[in-house]
């Protein structure tokens, strides 16, 4: 199976999955000098040279003034959308932050048109949003509302019509750099989007004065580029900041344009991370740690080992939070060397066309084999521990478990007959199929009953029926049948809309909610109100699906309505 962070390709790779380590992309402190092709960029980026800031030493303090400078206007709990022009133009954060940035995020609150009206209508389906917001139309500026409820909360004495409106813009940004020294913290910069300094400037430290943080508002630094406030620790970091990306911005970082062109719509959010980049800081401030770029143990991988493990893995990692009118959308894309294609394909998700839950991977037998060598790599003493388990079972690792897996493995679950409560399985059928080998799942399988006979546990009665290609194990004979019949899931319209990319798949989990709101209402329904009633009700299916291709992997998370 195929998931973020998890490698596929013949030799010399690391493991996969392994835990999101610091984030991939540009090595830090270096600025890069590439101009993609304007044909390949996802965004307008203008010509730029290279540049390397004259970073001076952060103070801790200005981070906190920093968050609440960034937060402060923008930020909405509960909801991230402000409903007015419907162009979505303009420059954006990334093209007035340096090159070097080791990580981003964005928050665009003037996105396209479309993804405005689409987010809109998702949310509507959902009587909860609107009774916890108050938001019943795509006109409302929670900018505006949110600086209602900050002055009321606070007692400050700010307007948004007269104080805020006239300069703020849509749209946000921030960004880490590196450390401008070893042990060095890393440093940040706030891009908000501002049409006039000066305004925006005396809004800000009014507001911050009203939080009680006079002193951190006057230790500040600000700069002001192409219609952005820059916000960041001191004057002389805002200075350089603001001088590295006008020579060469973000939007000149290879790694970057790389990764977002390949992650597309960026929706109303929006991140990236540098792994590589992430590392050069752990190793400029290893020494505090004791640690060197040549340490190894046992039980942790030296830095060196540890950057190639993430330039394969993780070298980068963007993110969108995207809506259409049926369902809200968390995109990612992890780069690495070690991605690479499988064979073609996608998931096989030929089962009854009202299965509730459905787990589905293709080739993952040949994935594995892949991959063994590499994560056996991340264990400490795991080839020992390997050719003990192998001693003690006759098993033949991996290609006994590759075997398993197959060409083709189905999990799929019935709810037909579901009823909360009622027995260990809720009246739920289960069920694999596994397309593989036969000759060589006949031979596992004596050697697994051969072991199961030596424990004195027979699985003479365990559900299980070979086939011409494979195996079938269900919790009834009928079940089993209708996985063998197959069915057209694939085809209908629930799937197809939570699954990104259906066909080209290589791995999907898919949960069809309609198929169980009714009963999971007929038994809680009487503790719920009318608004969580109805929003179950809407909520149609959730889906994951990750793609493999050569340098990179792609994920998609995605939450439909009816």
């Amino acid at each position: 199976m195929v998931f973020p962070g998890s490698p596929t390709g013949p030799d010399d790779q690391h493991p996969g999955p392994v835990p999101p380590p610091p984030p991939p992309g540009t090595p830090a402190g270096e600025p890069v000098a590439s101009a993609p092709d304007p044909a390949t960029r996802p965004l307008a980026y203008p010509d730029a040279a290279d540049a390397e800031p004259a970073i001076v030493p952060r103070r801790r303090r200005g981070l906190i003034a920093g968050g609440i400078a960034a937060a402060v206007l923008l930020v909405v709990p509960g909801a991230v959308f402000a409903w007015q022009a419907l162009d979505g133009g303009g420059a954006q954060p990334h093209d007035v932050l340096p090159a070097d940035a080791i990580g981003y995020v964005r928050l665009d609150l003037d996105p396209s048109a479309g993804q405005k009206i689409e987010a809109f209508r998702f949310l509507q389906s959902f009587p909860l949003f609107t009774e916890a917001t108050g938001i019943t139309d795509e006109d409302v500026d929670l900018r505006e509302r949110f600086v209602d409820e900050l002055a009321a909360a606070t007692g400050c004495d700010i307007d948004f019509g007269t104080d805020v409106e006239p300069w703020v813009g849509e749209r946000i940004g921030a960004a880490m750099l590196p450390p401008a020294g070893d042990g060095d913290e890393p440093g940040y910069v706030i891009a908000l989007q501002a049409g006039d300094e000066d305004a925006a400037t005396e809004a800000i430290d009014r507001i911050l004065g009203c939080g009680g943080a006079e002193a951190e508002a006057d230790g500040l630094g600000r700069a002001y580029v192409d219609g952005y406030l820059l916000v960041t620790d001191t004057q002389e970091n805002a200075d350089a900041y603001a001088d590295a990306a006008a020579d060469s911005s973000l939007a000149d970082n290879p790694e970057f344009v790389e990764a977002m062109d390949l992650l597309g719509e960026q929706g109303i959010a929006s991140a990236w991370l540098s792994g590589s980049a992430m590392v050069d800081v752990f190793d400029s401030s290893a020494g505090s740690f004791g640690i060197g770029a040549g340490a190894s143990s046992s039980d942790l991988p030296s830095l060196d080992e540890a950057r190639e493990v993430i330039d394969e893995t993780y070298r980068s990692v963007a993110l969108s939070v995207r809506f259409d009118d049926r369902y809200a959308e968390l995109a990612t894309i992890v780069t690495g060397s070690a991605y690479r294609a499988l064979d073609g394909g996608g998931v096989d998700a030929s089962v009854p066309d009202d299965t509730a839950l459905f787990l589905g991977a293709h080739d993952a037998g040949q994935y594995l084999r892949d991959n063994w060598d590499a994560s056996l790599e991340s264990i400490p003493e795991g080839a020992e521990m390997l050719d003990e388990l192998e001693a003690q079972t006759g098993l033949v690792l991996p290609d006994d478990l590759a075997t398993l897996l197959g060409e083709d493995l189905v999990v799929a679950a019935d709810a037909s007959d579901f009823a909360p409560g009622e027995d260990a399985f809720f009246g739920l059928e289960f069920g694999a199929r596994v397309v593989t080998d036969p000759d060589a799942f006949a031979d596992l399988w004596d050697r697994v009953q051969g072991l199961a006979d030596d424990a004195g546990a027979s699985l003479d009665d365990l559900p299980l029926q070979t086939t011409d290609d494979g195996f079938v194990l269900a919790t009834s004979e009928d079940y089993a049948a209708e996985l063998l019949d197959g069915g057209g899931l694939a085809d209908t319209d629930a799937y197809r809309t939570a699954v990104a990319d259906a066909d080209e798949a290589d791995s999907v989990f898919f949960v069809n909610v309609g198929t169980v709101s009714d009963q999971l209402l007929a038994t809680i329904g009487d503790s719920l109100t009318d608004a969580e009633r109805q929003s179950i009700e809407a909520l149609q299916a959730i889906g994951m699906a990750a793609h493999l291709d050569d340098g990179h992997l792609e994920f998609s998370l995605r939450v439909t309505t009816g």
